[in-house]
């Protein structure tokens, strides 16, 4: 009896301290941090983030780079874009959109603040060292960004508050994406042609 009680309990304190096979809840979209029975690094993070642009407009797809030095690997994380202190101000602190390439093995979107896919989480537990993806921002300029990710190695070892450059907004806030439609182009090239 007493080694059945034993074993009872050895895997209760295992099931509630061995994270989320299937990626972070909804609870933890605002600070990011996980439940984990253990404190976050103090050591500069192995993790980084590399972007293919260093501004954006209104509607603007930027590709992410995440990648890792040395023989560090993730088995999870959570992924915002945030908008910096000198932004506009938010109601929620996540903007835009997230893709993933095709049949990603790593990540998925998640849909943080009721906003759909404003943030990527890891759905598996694969040891994991660089990953590329997408962020759409949102139709209205909200200001300079940057991403804010938690990385997480193992149980004992994670990593809150990895972020990006600063993304800087080329328009200014509250500006609108402007799109173009074919009639508009077609009125602009005549009206160029007849006054030259």
């Amino acid at each position: 009896m007493m080694n059945g009680t034993i074993l009872v309990l050895a895997l209760a304190m295992f099931g509630c301290c061995n994270g989320y096979a299937s990626g972070p809840p909804l609870s933890v979209c605002r600070n990011m941090t996980p439940k984990h029975p253990f404190e976050p690094q103090t050591i500069p993070s192995p993790f980084t983030f590399t972007l293919n642009v260093t501004t954006y407009r209104p509607g603007d797809v930027i590709e992410v780079f995440l990648n890792s030095s040395g023989d560090w690997f993730m088995e999870g994380t959570l992924i915002q874009m945030r908008v910096n202190s000198s932004g506009c101000r938010q109601d929620v602190p996540a903007v835009g959109t997230f893709s993933t390439v095709d049949n990603d093995v790593f990540l998925e979107e998640f849909s943080c603040f009721n906003m759909t896919a404003s943030a990527l989480r890891h759905y598996s537990h694969l040891h994991i060292y660089n990953r590329t993806f997408y962020w759409t921002a949102p139709k209205r300029s909200v200001g300079n960004v940057y991403i804010s990710a938690t990385i997480v190695r193992n149980l004992k070892t994670f990593w809150l508050n990895v972020t990006s450059h600063i993304i800087e907004a080329e328009e200014a806030c509250g500006a609108k994406q402007v799109v173009f439609t074919s009639a508009v182009l077609f009125v602009s090239y005549f009206a160029t042609r007849i006054l030259t």
